[in-house]
């Protein structure tokens, strides 16, 4: 059944696994948040992310180390009846927000960077979210029969300073076209409708 865009987002939010929800959209905004080391650093860093919401949305954060299985931390595997060692699926992005504008459904795929831009981390990463994406979808679609199309951007954030070697005119990674590079001053209380890519995918 084709649904409209606020009764797919509320059946998506019945569906998920709240484990996995960064943020619920509660305040207009989404908060992304990640903890980090720079060099010389005992204890981890947190890193936080405020983007505005312009309807429903909700934050997922698939590269999760704070789940607790057994005695230490690791990330749970993303598919729970697939062998999740060294194989595509167990590759993931940091977060995915999904959200409403109008009449349209939207996902944006996010990785957090410290300072590197290569291409063999980034790239992999943001594909995989995307893959993660059209899963979920499919899955919900094979089980309930509930259908939305889903307009999909990618973006990177770092704090890189001085980018420019790995972008081309408009700011999108020359290694993959469809990512967009921001850095995070550039986002911290920003719209999310008003972050900009000249690359959008329809799944």
């Amino acid at each position: 059944m084709s649904l409209d865009a606020a009764s797919y987002f509320q059946h998506l939010k019945a569906y998920v696994n709240n484990d996995y929800v960064m943020h619920d959209g509660s305040g207009d905004k989404v908060i992304l948040k990640e903890k980090y080391f720079r060099p010389g650093d005992i204890k981890p860093k947190e890193r936080k992310i405020e983007l505005l919401l312009a309807g429903l949305g909700m934050a997922f954060k698939l590269d999760n180390d704070d789940f607790e299985q057994s005695k230490k931390k690791t990330k749970p595997a993303l598919f729970h009846f697939l062998n999740d060692v060294a194989k595509p699926w167990s590759k993931r992005c940091d977060f995915v927000i999904f959200y409403v504008n109008g009449r349209t459904f939207h996902a944006d795929c996010i990785e957090f960077k410290s300072k590197s831009l290569a291409a063999e981390k980034i790239v992999p990463q943001l594909r995989a979210g995307v893959c993660w994406v059209r899963s979920l979808k499919r899955t919900i679609e094979n089980y309930t029969g509930d259908v939305r199309p889903i307009r999909l951007r990618k973006f990177v954030f770092a704090e890189n300073t001085n980018p420019e070697a790995y972008l081309d005119d408009n700011r999108q990674l020359i290694a993959d076209p469809s990512v967009r590079y921001y850095h995070f001053d550039e986002v911290q209380g920003q719209p999310l409708l008003g972050l900009q890519n000249v690359s959008i995918q329809e799944i």
